[in-house]
């Protein structure tokens, strides 16, 4: 079949669109919600925009949709995935590759990446940025790559592990020039920064949210995201993944001895840096516990179109040097699109990840009995910040609405006050206990158990 790329744009986006529609469940009940709020609010309290953990490039992209509420940050999202797919099909076009550039629709089928789509998260906008940076560099258009990934690290953070990699292709061609515009996204982001909120022009090192502060994130082992590579990603996935990066590992260390510097510039070394820079940076920083991180298997989202380049480079391979390629290829594209829909524990679990959290409706529901925001209180201390999103609360209004660190830190404010704690965010965001002195000769005036784990209480100080 001959390939049309308005055919695939429209396949792509009839299945992003139908996931959409069924997905109700926010993926992430932390820095997904959070993620949504900052580009909320952004519009009201501008500062948001370039709001450091935010990351500015995804707030200031997202913010039109998530004024439409958490459906146009989620549809903002799987329109990100519809245009991630085209650029694999792209690419697979480009490089003119013995297989079907239609196989891109199976990034719809790696189980974790439709879910993450309809989520506030960052992790998909950054799988389009370096997406398209591998693309630009295959069309040969290397200052527009350049300048895509530098602003990579204004989605997140790791932005600057995946920048060393195509900063090793360019010196490799000599394209000094490129590196250059590498600067691009620096400097466009902090003279912005600068000119809207900031007060100096280094203020997207001196506010790095994961360099200070307390660290309440623990660590972990080795092998731990391997593991979760696979729960996240799946069986059929995982196995032509791992068959492909020892595939690609060979046909590198063959130019290594033959080319050392040539290696550097080939599509190889683009996919398998781009993948493992990223992995095992996670890898390294979980172990050890950097940066806060938290372990957490999502992540990996901010990668996988780049791993299922790796995969269809291996189909590629099949195709150009096997017999019986199309048997091969037909029975794996069929257990990539089957597997999902088994009862694998990495597969979809429609009832638990298709549908609304039950904790997050029990918070959700809290609205019903008691109204937050229409406290009459001076002050509104609060631990958890999703679940004041999801009672309307907005967090941003300072004057009102204030992190309950404060009172940890400064001591029990002056006038009335009222404390909406929620024991998970409270312990390990805050790390406050729940016993803790703050809570001494408050009133407690509400209290509901949303999960077997976590209670949300409302004080009010007498």
């Amino acid at each position: 079949m001959k390939f049309n790329y308005k055919i695939l744009a429209i396949a792509a986006s009839i299945v992003a669109v139908i996931f959409w529609i069924l997905i109700d469940n926010t993926y992430d009940n932390g820095d997904s919600i959070t993620h949504y709020a900052i580009s909320r609010y952004s519009w009201k309290h501008t500062y948001l925009l370039f709001d450091n953990w935010g990351k500015p490039v995804f707030t200031i992209l997202s913010s039109p949709f998530a004024q439409l509420g958490w459906k146009g940050m989620t549809f903002f999202n799987s329109m990100i995935g519809v245009i991630t797919c085209c650029l694999v099909a792209q690419i697979i076009n480009k490089l003119k590759w013995g297989i079907s550039p239609y196989f891109a629709l199976l990034l719809f089928f790696i189980p974790n990446y439709p879910l993450a789509l309809n989520s506030g998260l960052t992790e998909p906008l950054y799988a389009l940025v370096l997406t398209l940076t591998v693309y630009l560099i295959i069309i040969e258009r290397y200052s527009w790559a350049a300048i895509a990934i530098s602003f990579l690290p204004f989605v997140r953070s790791e932005g600057f592990i995946s920048m060393a990699v195509i900063a090793m292709f360019f010196v490799a061609l000599n394209r000094w020039k490129e590196i250059l515009f590498m600067l691009t996204g620096l400097v466009c982001i902090s003279i912005l920064g600068f000119l809207v909120q900031y007060e100096s022009i280094l203020w997207i090192f001196t506010t790095n949210p994961y360099t200070h502060g307390i660290d309440n994130y623990g660590s972990g082992g080795w092998s731990d995201f391997f593991v979760k590579f696979y729960y996240m990603t799946g069986i059929p996935f995982t196995v032509l993944f791992w068959g492909a990066t020892l595939l690609i590992i060979k046909v590198l260390v063959g130019h290594l001895i033959t080319n050392f510097k040539e290696t550097f510039t080939r599509i190889e070394f683009l996919l398998f840096g781009s993948f493992f820079s990223f992995f095992l940076a996670h890898v390294v920083f979980w172990k050890f516990g950097l940066f806060h991180s938290f372990g957490m298997s999502r992540v990996l989202i901010s990668i996988i179109p780049i791993g299922l380049l790796m995969v269809l480079y291996l189909f590629n391979v099949i195709s150009e040097q096997l017999q019986k390629s199309k048997m091969i290829l037909s029975f794996c594209i069929a257990c990539f699109i089957i597997f999902p829909f088994t009862d694998n524990i990495s597969a979809w679990n429609f009832s638990k990840e298709f549908e609304e959290n039950p904790e997050t409706l029990a918070m959700k529901n809290i609205s019903n009995d008691i109204r937050i925001d229409t406290l009459k209180k001076d002050a509104i201390y609060y631990s958890s910040f999703p679940l004041m999103i999801f009672l309307d609360c907005d967090v941003y209004d300072k004057n009102r609405y204030r992190d309950l660190v404060e009172i940890k830190r400064n001591g029990k404010p002056e006038g009335s006050y009222a404390v909406i704690s929620e024991d998970w965010f409270m312990t390990i965001e805050g790390n406050i206990k729940k016993d803790d002195t703050l809570f001494d000769g408050l009133e407690n005036i509400y209290s509901k158990k949303i999960s077997d784990n976590n209670t949300v209480n409302v004080f009010i100080s007498k």
